[in-house]
């Protein structure tokens, strides 16, 4: 089983975006949303109106500078390849810190599988869930659908 990556977050995180589980090239550079032709940092910076900064530890920063915290639904997995129909096994994160420690008031899924295991599973219950377009670059055809999707979640932490 691969291993996924420790979450993103601080006593002030009010958001949660949960993707599944790390790609092939994010395990490959140890970096959420590693792939090139993944949007999300593209996405979230457009939706908290800067630029990207390219710089791994800064795109961390500005999550966290507007409250945002990053995670995944599976601690491990079994999946050949980087496509989320794909999973053979999974075993979810241990979420009881993450939500002992921040305020969260919000959770985002990056993505169809995402959702489903938040919506299957009680411990998500209490909080207001969103699901958005996956960023992935198999939705790239979706691009202004999942922008719009994106942005209105993120509605309150956008500035426009």
């Amino acid at each position: 089983m691969k291993s996924g990556f420790e979450a993103i977050y601080d006593k002030n995180t009010k958001i949660l975006i949960f993707g599944s589980a790390p790609s092939v090239k994010s395990l490959e550079l140890q970096q959420y949303y590693a792939n090139k032709g993944n949007q999300f940092w593209k996405i979230i910076a457009e939706c908290l109106c800067t630029s990207d900064p390219i710089d791994y530890e800064k795109r961390l920063q500005l999550l966290t500078q507007n409250h945002i915290g990053l995670w995944d639904i599976y601690s491990q997995f079994n999946r050949i390849g980087s496509l989320d129909s794909d999973f053979k096994q999974t075993k979810l994160n241990n979420f009881d810190s993450l939500f002992s420690t921040a305020p969260i008031k919000l959770i985002i899924a990056n993505g169809d599988k995402a959702y489903q295991e938040i919506v299957k599973s009680t411990l998500f219950e209490h909080y207001t869930v969103i699901k958005c377009l996956s960023t992935s670059g198999a939705n790239n055809g979706k691009t202004q659908e999942r922008k719009i999707e994106w942005k209105e979640a993120l509605q309150t932490t956008c500035l426009s």
